[in-house]
């Protein structure tokens, strides 16, 4: 069995949670996504440790729109809609964010519940939106996508 195959299941299932990834298994899952004309995105996260700065690194990764806002209403919106990164469907990678996990715990715990919604969204419309979170702190937070505490006044 190739590598790409081994990530059939996780790419095309509709998912709603925020899954973890190994280190050492990134590229094969973003080769398996290009494979079956998936858009795959790296958002590289080390050295984050702020919400400006994770907002900063995800817009600049998915190429979102100079009306976007910078909290996470407008994270939401963007990643509903997409529609300057027009594709049959996408596999994001939050890589490395360890530091921003233990600098803000509450704030990678908001963005991970902002992916997973859009995942949610995005399954009810047949469009595969899958979240990954590489590195050490993948298991933190991946896969749980209960509500954090109250997040800041912008939600």
């Amino acid at each position: 069995m190739t590598a790409s195959a081994a990530f059939d299941p996780a790419l095309l299932d509709p998912a709603t949670e925020v899954l973890p990834l190994a280190d050492d298994a990134r590229d094969a899952l973003l080769a398996a996504a290009a494979a079956r004309g998936l858009l795959g995105v790296r958002i590289e996260l080390a050295g984050c440790t702020s919400k400006a700065e994770l907002l900063r690194r995800v817009a600049g990764a998915m190429r979102f729109p100079d009306w976007f806002g910078h909290n996470w209403d407008a994270l939401a919106d963007c990643l509903g809609d997409l529609s300057w990164l027009h594709a049959p469907g996408y596999v994001v990678v939050l890589e490395h964010p360890q530091g921003l996990h233990r600098a803000e715990p509450e704030t990678f715990a908001v963005a991970l519940e902002v992916f997973a919604e859009a995942a949610a969204w995005w399954g009810e419309e047949n469009v595969p939106f899958r979240v990954f979170v590489s590195g050490d702190e993948a298991s933190a937070g991946a896969g749980n996508t209960s509500p954090p505490p109250a997040p800041a006044a912008d939600r």
